[in-house]
């Protein structure tokens, strides 16, 4: 018989995870059920720079950690190093991070193509770094997820993958499968109970700005200008335990004063889109296998979601570790027939 692997979701986790799951069970039916797909994600309105923070989405294991995101990095490497890199929205980008207060060295530094600390001197030959006492200069991956996601997705047609556009609103919907592996992000505290996760409101804007060509980050991300291939996205507010999509006026205002501050020349520069998004963050990435007895049947559940803020950055390397539980549950299933 066939095997059969269902997806839920379907923002980069999502998607990332299915197409690793065709990779390592090339001839197996992978199906991905989702409600919401590329600009109604969560993920599409992710400013995608690789500049993982451990504060907002924290692991058990720093190794771990540091594993997951070696492995998105080389990923995205490997597109940003190819033909497809403009298709898949990676692209490689340079800048600095500003602080008044002395924190440790981040984890990123060792992946970053560059990475340096700034001198006095340096910090005072930029105008906006003559406000801060410390700062960094590196050079990074940017991942557009308004352009990775639709390539994701049709990678994963191409290999063969199905689409069922649904909300999933008991276990019992799920439908007869080897394994489901759970990629629902903030649907998993009601499709699944876990009362571990908690929402952090988001707002950023998308300005037409061609001429920034580099990146500036506020303190601990506080707030950022990011360029990209179409567009500038400017951040960011972090509103723990908001549930709603607060699109009050004076929030995006209140960026744009603060990102022109750093960059007067953005003062007049054409919005393209106000976005305000619901992070799933959980108090650490849940990666596991549940087994779970639905009506008559037993449902092998592998969990992969509460990548909080930092979905891109962990998204390829959690998904290759859910891929390979999702098969290993595959070959227990076919092993009882």
């Amino acid at each position: 018989m066939e095997s059969h692997v269902v997806i839920l979701g379907a923002g980069v986790v999502g998607l990332s995870t299915a197409i690793n799951v065709q990779s390592i069970l090339p001839n197996a039916r992978v199906t991905i059920i989702a409600e919401k797909f590329d600009q109604e994600t969560t993920s599409d309105g992710a400013a995608g720079i690789f500049r993982p923070n451990l504060e907002l989405t924290p692991s058990k294991s720093s190794q771990q950690a540091r594993k997951w995101l070696q492995n998105s990095f080389d990923w995205f490497d490997h597109i940003w190093q190819s033909d497809e890199g403009p298709e898949a929205g990676v692209i490689r980008v340079s800048g600095y991070q500003f602080m008044n207060e002395e924190v440790a060295l981040p984890i990123h530094r060792h992946m970053d193509y560059g990475f340096s600390v700034l001198s006095n001197e340096e910090l005072q030959r930029l105008p906006v770094g003559k406000r801060y006492k410390y700062g960094w200069w590196y050079d990074t991956l940017m991942v557009e997820c308004r352009r990775y996601l639709p390539w994701l997705m049709k990678r994963f047609r191409k290999n063969g993958g199905y689409v069922i556009s649904q909300k999933i609103t008991s276990l019992s919907k799920i439908p007869e499968c080897d394994v489901a592996v759970n990629c629902l992000g903030w649907g998993s505290r009601q499709l699944f109970g876990d009362t571990d996760m908690f929402p952090v409101a988001g707002h950023t804007l998308r300005v037409k700005a061609p001429w920034v060509k580099q990146f500036y980050v506020l303190g601990n991300g506080d707030n950022f200008i990011y360029p990209g291939q179409d567009d500038v996205t400017l951040g960011v507010t972090r509103e723990v335990g908001q549930f709603e999509r607060d699109y009050n006026p004076k929030t995006f205002n209140r960026i744009r004063e603060i990102c022109h501050e750093v960059l007067p020349s953005l003062k007049n520069a054409p919005e393209v889109r106000r976005w305000v998004g619901i992070r799933p963050h959980r108090h650490d990435i849940r990666l596991e296998q549940e087994t779970i007895k639905v009506d008559e049947r037993t449902l092998r559940i592998v969990h992969n979601y509460g990548h909080g803020a930092n979905g891109v950055c962990f998204s390829w390397g959690t998904a290759l570790d859910a891929a390979r539980m999702a098969v290993t549950n595959v070959k227990v299933s076919s092993s009882r027939l």
